[in-house]
């Protein structure tokens, strides 16, 4: 009984092991495979360091909230497992303190760092009453068009302002956009200047970023 017992058990090892060889190494493949074509994406957070951007009435700086927001976007997009790179992580800027070699510095990053896509992340501002989401891209660029209709789908959710759709950069040249060598879009995530949209960016900033990391996501798969 035991002799059989021992040879029923060194079975059972051998058909084991082999299951091991076989499997493993196939699991292990796979999961190098799938991340392997995860897309980089570059989130440019709008102006900085020189440049404070719109502001507030209250002394709020576009520059500090569009960071906020697009730190966090980052930090979503890399749990999904994307990787992701900055133009900036802080209000220190590596740029010359010009208008036209900053939004360059901006392109050449992207391409730098092998981004397939560039996200833009900025807010609006108005002497007149508006609050209103809105995203820049170029229309004859099927694949921006179909990323910004699935942020602003994701946006739409959130309920904290107005829907102003997608702007053509063909008609509204925006240069991190019309001079970039990847796929670029620039969102308009709200008005600074309008109290409702303000209050909504600061203080729901991770619901903003979020939405907008989901319709990176779903665009992108």
């Amino acid at each position: 009984f035991n002799r059989s017992m021992k040879k029923l058990l060194m079975s059972f090892l051998l058909i084991f092991c082999i299951g091991c060889a076989f499997t493993f190494p196939n699991e292990t493949n796979i999961n190098i495979s799938a991340k392997s074509t995860k897309e980089t994406i570059m989130i440019d957070a709008g102006h900085g360091g020189y440049d404070v951007g719109a502001e507030s009435y209250y002394g709020d700086y576009e520059k500090d909230i569009n960071l906020d927001i697009a730190l966090l976007v980052g930090k979503q997009l890399k749990s999904y497992g994307y990787n992701v790179v900055y133009t900036r992580t802080s209000d220190s800027v590596s740029w010359p303190s010009n208008n036209k070699k900053d939004l360059q510095a901006r392109c050449d990053l992207a391409k730098k760092k092998n981004a397939d896509l560039f996200v833009s992340i900025h807010l609006n501002s108005s002497e007149y009453e508006a609050n209103e989401y809105e995203i820049y891209c170029d229309f004859n660029n099927k694949n921006t068009v179909k990323l910004s209709n699935s942020i602003l789908k994701q946006l739409d959710q959130l309920y904290y302002s107005t829907n102003r759709g997608l702007l053509d950069t063909n008609e509204t040249p925006l240069y991190v956009v019309k001079n970039n060598k990847v796929d670029a879009i620039l969102i308009e995530a709200g008005f600074i200047s309008d109290d409702s949209d303000l209050y909504y960016l600061k203080n729901h900033t991770k619901n903003i970023a979020i939405a907008i990391a989901k319709g990176i996501k779903k665009s992108l798969n």
